[in-house]
């Protein structure tokens, strides 16, 4: 499996048609296939502060999913739209395991 987290800030002039672009690509990310998961969820401590978190099957998964359209689109749109370039993260994941609760 491979998780991507990205961190970013809309710019708050444009923070309803960057959220509208958003709603737009989580919705055509999920259908491609390899993903497990996909979402845009904002930071508790603060509003203008958001988190991407993706899950995929694997790395071919992902890359194909960076050559679509709608990525393509967000990646376009974030110059006009984003306060400052998103930190990404990829991380492939090794193992799973149980939260060992007592």
């Amino acid at each position: 499996m491979v998780l991507v987290i990205a961190r970013f800030q809309p710019r708050p002039d444009r923070l309803d048609e960057f959220l509208s672009l958003l709603r737009d690509v989580q919705e055509a990310s999920r259908a491609d296939d390899g993903c497990l998961n996909y979402g845009y969820y904002r930071e508790v401590s603060d509003d203008m502060s958001f988190v991407a978190v993706e899950e995929w099957r694997d790395m071919a998964a992902l890359e194909a999913h960076l050559r679509t359209d709608h990525v393509a689109r967000l990646i376009a749109a974030l110059p006009e739209h984003a306060a400052a370039p998103p930190q990404i993260e990829v991380h492939v994941v090794a193992d799973t395991v149980p939260l060992p609760l007592p």
